[in-house]
């Protein structure tokens, strides 16, 4: 899968798999044949009005190191495309903007690129919104109606953008082929996305997708040819007014997901040991840790929809998607803040309520726009560990993960909420000193206690670092096989303005937590 930027792909979706196994494990895609030449607009006044809205993006990315995190990487210049929803608002994908420290729009009514300032970024659905102050380019470029719903399979569906290989917009046209519940953001988040045959390029990201003159989705990725033909996909407007209604509510939450493991119900065997007709379908539970489900449940309904024994749900239209499609629906704003299922347990049917919560306030989770949290001690640099880290080619800590018997793996799989934990790391290898001869020091590895004291999340452990002041500094580590690490304290911490002058670090520690590091020990 491919993310349609002009400066090429730039990975955002990331499986448990993808950071094991190799990138041909992924799927890949796109394109036949160069798009057709764009249509003449003079000539259609529908298709001359909705060209009028679209908007083409030229971005300076500065991404932050994540495991040296006071490191900016090298300055990437992108393009892609964007549509107007609302006058002075610009809809297009994050990966466009993410971490862009200029955002310049441009068509063919503005003699010069005109600025846009992110306003709302949201990384699980891949979207984000860019206000633009600028009467002249509101007043020209006015905002495109979106579709209530979904598209019919089937549709005509017209692709506008600004693909790389030339700068005049480009449109290309096709059908629609499905909708889905499936991969639409980072780190293979969920939601609605519509899979067309209209041919996109890199540069298209962001651009819109019209049926019958109303936006129909955005378009946020393709195939890369060689796997498969003329397969493209667009994240549907429910995903984009879900970001809209989670912006006003001052929080992007992302979609709500079912914290349970579950299995499907087509096995005869199972179906007699549960005592499960033939009239009844469901799915069986194996694991909800918070509750409310147990093992052995059989979730039949959720959100109002039946469960059929594959673990699918029929929604409008007559489409089969996945059941997570009736929990990520749920409306919280509307809808209150617990989601109604129906399921049998012990051969009696009963009606629950599970928490209408999603996935990205985990142990381990996404951070932003390269605000990623450190603290430099002597030779060390720590942080919490954070989604962003297992993209960084010189993490090493993805075979900790499976071979180091620490809790990595088991936080990246639980995306239950974190109730304000974390879990400290140390994000890179040991700087020179003469302090660390002797140790070996992997990246990714994770703090257990500080001189024997545990902690609930970074704020604490930098307490404890802090305000220790034993003679000595003794640091252990979760994971199988990693040494302890030892050393006088004074020296340590009198290393570290030596050790952070050498490497190039003008500050001690991140902006969120340097006045908690300055201030006098309890």
């Amino acid at each position: 899968m491919r993310n349609l930027n002009s400066a090429g792909s730039r990975l955002i979706l990331v499986s448990i798999l993808a950071l094991a196994a190799p990138a041909a494990a992924r799927q890949a895609a796109t394109q036949s044949p160069p798009p057709p030449a764009p249509q003449d607009a003079s000539a259609d006044p529908e298709a001359n009005r909705l060209r009028g809205s679209v908007i083409k993006f030229k971005c300076k990315l500065e991404p932050r190191s994540a495991t040296r995190p006071w490191k900016l990487d090298p300055v990437e210049e992108i393009g892609g495309s964007g549509v107007v929803i609302a006058p002075g608002k610009v809809l297009t994908n994050a990966h466009v903007v993410h971490e862009a420290t200029e955002v310049l729009l441009e068509t063919d009514k503005t003699p010069l690129p005109v600025p846009g300032k992110v306003i709302a970024i949201d990384l699980g659905r891949d979207l984000a919104l860019v206000e633009v102050d600028d009467a002249d380019f509101n007043s020209t470029h006015p905002a495109v109606e979106m579709m209530t719903g979904l598209p019919k399979d089937g549709s005509r569906v017209t692709v506008m953008g600004y693909p790389m290989g030339g700068e005049s917009m480009s449109t290309t046209s096709g059908v629609v082929s499905r909708s889905e519940w499936s991969d639409v953001g980072h780190h293979k988040e969920e939601g609605m996305r519509v899979q067309v045959d209209a041919a996109v390029n890199f540069g298209n990201s962001g651009g819109p997708a019209f049926v019958e003159g109303k936006l129909a989705g955005l378009v946020f990725s393709g195939m890369d040819k060689g796997m498969a033909d003329n397969i493209s996909y667009l994240i549907a407007t429910e995903e984009i007014g879900r970001m809209m209604a989670e912006m006003k509510s001052g929080k992007i939450e992302g979609n709500c997901v079912l914290h349970a493991t579950t299995q499907t119900l087509e096995n005869p065997a199972l179906r007699k040991k549960l005592g499960i007709g033939a009239s009844t379908s469901g799915v069986v539970v194996i694991e909800n840790k918070d509750g409310p489900l147990q093992p052995w449940d059989v979730l039949t309904k959720a959100n109002g929809l039946t469960i059929d024994n594959k673990g699918q749900v029929t929604i409008e239209g007559g489409r089969k998607v996945d059941m997570a499609c009736a929990f990520g629906r749920f409306d919280r704003a509307k809808d209150g803040t617990t989601i109604p299922v129906e399921l049998i347990r012990g051969g009696q049917a009963m009606k629950v309520d599970v928490p209408a919560i999603g996935e990205r306030d985990g142990v381990i989770r996404d951070r932003q726009n390269g605000e990623y949290p450190y603290l430099v001690c002597g030779p060390l640099v720590f942080g919490p560990l954070h989604r962003g880290l297992f993209d960084a080619p010189d993490f090493e800590g993805r075979r900790l993960m499976y071979f180091g018997g620490g809790p990595t793996l088991q936080y990246l799989m639980d995306t239950r909420p974190s109730k304000g934990r974390d879990l400290v790391a140390v994000l890179c290898p040991l700087m020179s000193s003469p302090l660390a001869r002797g140790y070996n020091v992997t990246s990714g590895q994770t703090v257990k206690t500080v001189n024997g004291k545990t902690f609930t999340n970074f704020g604490e452990f930098v307490d404890l670092m802090r305000d220790n002041a034993d003679e000595w500094l003794v640091l252990e580590f979760n994971e199988q096989g990693v040494e302890r690490l030892v050393f006088r304290r004074a020296d340590f911490m009198e290393s570290t303005e030596k050790i952070m002058d050498a490497n190039g670090i003008r500050q001690q520690a991140s902006k969120d937590i340097r006045d908690r590091w300055t201030q006098k020990p309890k």
